[in-house]
């Protein structure tokens, strides 16, 4: 992991190294008459004293094949997509690159689920854990005959704006689904996961770090680079963001 520090913020150091962002799935079988997919998918926020407040997360994926959201609660896909060619049913989302956002509090009980329906705000980990997490569930559709799933791609997670950079989605041991208020477990038969982790350096579409460089003899023995840190882009009529001074022993 790369840790972008400013000077005099001792405290970021603690935050990147004892905390990070895990987008966690859990997927069940349910049969109806076509073979759907029922997923819970939980958003854990480890980071220590990192909030994520409002407008509250954003998670994204891209579809590796035709899949679609058919249903979903506790949480909504932001734009429903072209699903001219359902015809019976139309599902939630056909969007091959959907983002999803949480519920508010006050959303109705039958759209709610587990876990679910903060405005998207999550609690830091050290904090007050049991905010720390918000979970929804999702029934996937339009599988072709793929009695496994397939794994989501490309997860981005927006807590609310840039920053974040998320692994790929792995598989993990199965683990087991709590319900009733964590006494009752159900065995899930698959198991993946993400892990985002954050960067001041990423969140600033210009990074705010410029450096000034000097030469203590002559600017021909050490030369000065023509920027540093993407100074330029936040200026790009000057040829150079770095003014080199020699500085001559005398």
């Amino acid at each position: 992991m790369t840790l972008w520090i400013p000077m005099g913020t001792s405290q970021l150091l603690l935050i990147l190294i004892n905390g990070q962002m895990m987008a966690m799935w859990l997927l069940f079988w349910l049969r109806l008459s076509n073979c759907l997919l029922q997923a819970r998918v939980t958003i854990q926020n480890y980071y220590q004293y990192r909030h994520v407040e409002k407008q509250g997360w954003k998670l994204g994926w891209t579809w590796a094949k035709d899949e679609v959201i058919w249903s979903m609660s506790g949480a909504f896909a932001t734009q429903q997509g072209n699903c001219s060619s359902f015809i019976v049913q139309t599902p939630h989302s056909c969007l091959k690159n959907p983002v999803i956002v949480d519920l508010e509090p006050t959303a109705a009980p039958e759209n709610m689920t587990e876990d679910c329906c903060h405005g998207g705000i999550l609690s830091a980990w050290a904090i007050i854990p049991s905010n720390s997490f918000s979970s929804f569930e999702i029934m996937v559709g339009n599988l072709e005959g793929n009695t496994h799933g397939n794994k989501p791609l490309n997860l981005t997670l927006m807590a609310p704006g840039p920053g974040y950079t998320c692994s790929p989605i792995e598989d993990t041991d199965p683990t087991v689904s709590l319900v009733i208020g964590g006494r009752r477990e159900i065995q899930v038969f698959r198991t993946w996961k993400s892990t985002c982790t954050y960067s001041t350096f990423l969140s600033n579409k210009v990074p705010v770090c410029c450096v000034s460089l000097s030469t203590f003899y002559s600017p021909t023995i050490t030369t000065c680079p023509q920027c540093s840190c993407g100074c330029r882009d936040a200026n790009p009529s000057t040829d150079s963001c770095i003014r080199c001074v020699p500085r001559y022993h005398s």
